[in-house]
């Protein structure tokens, strides 16, 4: 037996030990696949144009509208003073998406502007319905009211039709879908700018919809998400450093609010004070969702987890400041089984900052959300980028706008797999 521990592949088999050159052979398969895995796992990022001759892109998001497993571009162009609802039909390769037209306007009269864009499954019948937010502009008159619809998708990507929600005193600056009281229909939760108000529609049926929250604080200002808090199975909200837990199945009862931490909320000075971004995932298993926040205007200010123990809010340190980080988004980016941060800097904002170097960080988690290494993938800047498995492959990619005036978007694909 020790003769055959120390024997090579090739002399056993020419001692016709069978069983032991198929191990062998499993051996030197398994080490080739070993190697293999490891190129695989090295993180890289191809860069491409989709989307050229818009402007003004802060209302976007990529979803599967047409159903084909490729995401598909979702915006509002021009939202400064208002323009169509549209998106690039996705595609694998080069070349600019092609551009379809959800509605160039709304069913009265305007354009369609926001800050903020999202797609859903509103009706339950699998495929993917988008937001309409009907609106002169943020920098045309942001005191405007603004009404919101629903288009519903033919399962194609084709035909919309219109359906009425609501409306808000004001610019939109966030919205997100969500089934707030476990009814099996979408609601919809809405964050405004200049009136600082957060609403949120239940949802009767297709037009439907009831105003069961109006919500008005003078620190809300930007910065949503919605995810399970406290673990209790219902939705709750997230809006500029505060938490609003929902009330449960009757969703017309008092929301109570709690803030996570001050320095989010307690700003004064211009329409920059209190801007954050604001993503919530639960990152550790406990079926409560971590919170992650940046300001998205100004400098000096972390990108930060928090994490409830007891009646403390814990705070972890991403990075100590990143100046207008407007793209917060947390994924497995390196398919290492944890949680990773993707940041970035709006060069359009961080100019009259005094910054001359507009990078975007990829802070990869060590697997103990306390030790992140910085993966630096470009100098261009970003502005409200959004992460998905655009091409269905299994690994996280993400879209780039350069800044908040660009007039092109680009994919970032990952090459991991």
């Amino acid at each position: 037996m020790k003769l055959f521990h120390k024997t090579t592949c090739s002399a056993l088999a020419t001692l016709g030990v069978l069983s032991a050159v198929v191990s062998c052979k499993e051996t030197s398969e398994k080490k080739q696949e070993t190697k293999e895995e490891v190129v695989k796992k090295e993180l890289s990022f191809e860069q491409r144009k989709i989307v050229d001759s818009v402007q003004f892109l802060w209302a976007q998001t990529p979803k599967d509208l047409t159903g084909d497993g490729i995401a598909d571009f979702v915006y509002i162009n021009n939202n400064a003073s208002g323009g169509e609802l549209a998106y690039a039909k996705g595609k694998k390769g080069e070349g600019v998406w092609e551009k379809h037209i959800i509605a160039e306007k709304p069913p009265r009269e305007g354009l369609f502007a926001g800050g903020d864009l999202e797609a859903n499954d509103v009706d339950g019948d699998g495929d993917m319905d988008v937001i309409g937010i009907n609106h002169p502009g943020e920098w045309t008159d942001a005191s405007a009211t603004a009404y919101l619809f629903w288009y519903e998708n033919d399962g194609k990507g084709e035909n919309w039709k219109a359906h009425t929600i609501g409306e808000v005193p004001d610019a939109v600056k966030d919205v997100s879908f969500a089934d707030f009281d476990k009814d099996g229909k979408m609601d919809l939760a809405v964050l405004t700018f200049d009136e600082h108000t957060l609403s949120i529609f239940k949802q009767q049926d297709a037009d439907n919809w009831e105003r069961v929250q109006f919500i008005k604080d003078e620190p809300l200002h930007e910065g949503m998400d919605v995810g399970d808090v406290d673990g209790d199975g219902f939705v709750d909200i997230v809006a500029t450093g505060f938490v609003f837990y929902n009330s449960g199945e009757d969703s017309k009862q008092p929301w109570k609010q709690e803030n996570i931490a001050e320095k989010w909320n307690n700003q004064t000075g211009d329409w920059s004070r209190n801007g954050t971004k604001a993503f919530l995932k639960d990152v550790d298993g406990d079926d409560k969702a971590e919170i992650f926040i940046s300001h998205s205007e100004r400098a000096g200010y972390p990108v930060a987890m928090y994490k409830k123990q007891g009646d403390k809010w814990n705070e972890t340190i991403i990075a100590d400041s990143i100046p207008a980080c407007h793209t917060l988004q947390v994924f497995d980016f390196d398919l290492d089984g944890d949680y990773d941060v993707l940041t970035g800097i709006n060069k359009g904002r961080a100019v009259n900052l005094g910054v001359e170097s507009f990078e975007i960080v990829l802070y990869l988690n060590k697997g103990d959300f306390k030790n992140w290494k910085a993966m630096e993938l470009g100098k261009d800047g970003i502005y409200n980028g959004q992460a998905i498995d655009y091409d269905s492959d299994g690994d996280m990619d993400f879209f780039r706008y350069p800044n908040h005036e660009a007039k092109e978007v680009y994919l970032q694909e990952n090459k991991i797999n």
